[in-house]
């Protein structure tokens, strides 16, 4: 039995592909997405799918309402789909054998730009800052994303923020009286104090 997670195999450029569709008329969307849905539904690829998975492996499954990967064990195979124990909820869910991420492919849109994050680059629980409309940075955790916002929950309660206030927040770790420094510098490279604080 294989229980072990597939190699990491190098992904489509998600971000470059997004690029091109945001070129792409109303119409042409309308197009690719037909052809999509019809090599998803093709028995050939469903087939290649299931003879490729055995009961009791253990991958991932992409889920769009958190636009993450969830880790997962393939409990039944069915016509098409698959029924698997998410280990994220501990549920037993039944997933269309396409969301299954078989090769381990990096599932992430790296897609920010100066002017904001991208909707397709966040994902639930992602930590991300904003600052507030009396200029004080909040810093929380992304728990749903929202067709125009994110709902982030913060140490004072919940928040809807627009992506367009977004930002990125690097998670580092430190104590009270050491020195937080960022991977690959030492002290003595730095030129320059960078003064901060510790989120707990």
């Amino acid at each position: 039995m294989n229980n072990s997670k597939p190699p990491v195999k190098p992904s489509m450029d998600y971000a470059q592909l997004l690029e091109a569709l945001n070129q792409a008329s109303n119409f042409d969307l309308f197009r690719l997405n037909a052809m999509i849905d019809l090599e998803l539904e093709s028995s050939e690829r469903i087939g290649r799918i299931k003879a490729a998975l055995i009961i009791g492996q253990k991958l991932s499954y992409f889920e769009s309402n958190s636009n993450s990967l969830r880790d997962c064990e393939v409990l039944q195979l069915r016509q098409k789909r698959a029924l698997v124990l998410d280990f994220t909820d501990g549920k037993r869910w039944t997933v269309p054998y396409y969301m299954l991420n078989l090769e381990g492919a990096d599932a992430r849109v790296n897609h920010e730009t100066r002017q904001r994050l991208s909707r397709h680059a966040i994902a639930v629980g992602d930590l991300l800052g904003f600052k507030d409309k009396h200029g004080k940075e909040q810093f929380g955790h992304v728990l749903r994303l929202n067709t125009k916002s994110v709902t982030l929950r913060v140490a004072e309660g919940q928040w809807r923020v627009a992506y367009s206030l977004l930002y990125r927040v690097l998670d580092g770790q430190g104590d009270q009286e050491g020195e937080l420094l960022i991977d690959g510098e030492t002290a003595d490279q730095c030129s320059e104090t960078v003064q901060g604080s510790l989120l707990k």
